[in-house]
């Protein structure tokens, strides 16, 4: 029994004394951010159908949308804080495909290219490291990240027919995809990011990098489909941190 007490009498004062430490400099902060979002998708398929067409799965790439959110950041020590962030932020991705058939003789290439729009609420819940590098403050961010889409799935596509290398035709589409046709609501994700901040008065501004690497399949809710589509892309954010309470 004693010896089941002496680690315990010894490890409590120490246990205090750091939580005390902690608390007697814990510091509440909120603020505002905003950026630009390089998103787009990851996507491996796999097509149990023959379509009698040659050419390459849809092919992704960045798409530039724009994000922001509201602050919140609990510093319990000089360096380290949590950091959650709800806002608004555009993702999506751009679409390029060709593919090419030969029918009756004649040879067909058609062109498509198009934009994905996929509006969402994210929720950022960060760890943050923050080294002191004289006035300027590192920052290194990493944590999970929740997202809901807000509204229905845009896709805005081109395609230019050609026939024997001949420009026949010219259609544009505009689709809302929802509910079955559309991905998923929810995603989930992780979040790292490095950044910098510089004190102003009361006032910190900052600016940071940061990758999103979305995990949930957003089309893994499609019957008999057992290809996969990810969140995937970075960002580039501006912002600042207001100081509101601080425990001395």
């Amino acid at each position: 029994m004693f010896m089941m007490k002496k680690p315990a009498r010894l490890f409590l004062p120490v246990f205090f004394s750091l939580f005390m430490s902690s608390a007697a400099w814990a510091q509440v902060s909120v603020g505002l951010k905003t950026g630009v979002n390089l998103s787009n998708f990851s996507y491996d398929e796999v097509d149990p159908y023959d379509s009698g067409f040659s050419g390459d799965s849809p092919g992704f790439s960045t798409r530039a949308g724009l994000n922001f959110a509201v602050l919140f950041n609990y510093a319990f020590t000089p360096t380290m804080s949590i950091q959650v962030e709800p806002g608004f932020s555009q993702r999506g991705a751009k679409t390029d495909n060709t593919v090419e058939a030969v029918q009756g003789g004649q040879r067909y290439r058609i062109e498509a290219e198009g934009k994905i729009i996929a509006n969402y609420v994210e929720l950022p819940i960060l760890f943050q490291y923050k080294p002191q590098f004289g006035k300027l403050e590192g920052i290194l961010s990493f944590g999970p990240e929740l997202r809901y889409l807000t509204s229905p799935l845009k896709f805005k596509s081109t395609a230019k027919t050609y026939v024997n290398g001949e420009f026949v035709s010219e259609e544009k589409d505009n689709q809302s995809l929802s509910g079955d046709d559309g991905i998923r609501k929810f995603d989930i994700g992780l979040v790292g990011g490095v950044g910098v901040a510089y004190p102003l008065g009361a006032l910190k501004i900052f600016g940071e990098a940061r990758y999103h690497f979305g995990i949930n399949n957003l089309v893994g809710h499609f019957d008999g489909n057992e290809s996969k589509l990810y969140n995937r892309g970075a960002s580039i954010n501006v912002g600042i941190l207001l100081p509101v309470g601080k425990n001395e």
